[in-house]
């Protein structure tokens, strides 16, 4: 299939794995497939991310740091709850959190 100058492409991981002439049943979940390595879910080759380990560990040191030293925040029940969205990138769009300082016992 030829994609023509300036198309616009949606590359959408869900559908990575999908092609029946690569998986058969592509719908069956099944970790013994002779291919199972090739399946994008369990990352390999270049969609690995060979940081993502360290990643996780400082953004949960980050996050219980902040949320350790500041007991008052919480969601903000006045705004809309978060949503997550995306194709790759599933974040949410907004975070609306409220601070109430938590007062000094003595």
């Amino acid at each position: 299939m030829k994609i023509p100058a300036g198309a616009l492409i949606h590359v959408v991981a869900g559908a990575a794995n999908r092609d029946p002439d690569k998986f058969p049943d592509p719908d069956r979940f099944d970790i013994r497939r002779p291919n199972a390595k090739d399946h994008f879910a369990f990352s390999r080759g270049p969609h690995v991310c060979i940081g993502q380990h360290l990643a996780r560990v400082e953004m949960t040191r980050a996050l219980t740091a902040l949320l350790d030293r500041l007991p008052g925040v919480r969601l903000d029940p006045d705004m809309p709850k978060p949503e997550i969205r995306g194709i790759m990138m599933r974040v949410p769009k907004h975070l609306y959190v409220r601070f109430e300082p938590q007062t000094q016992r003595g």
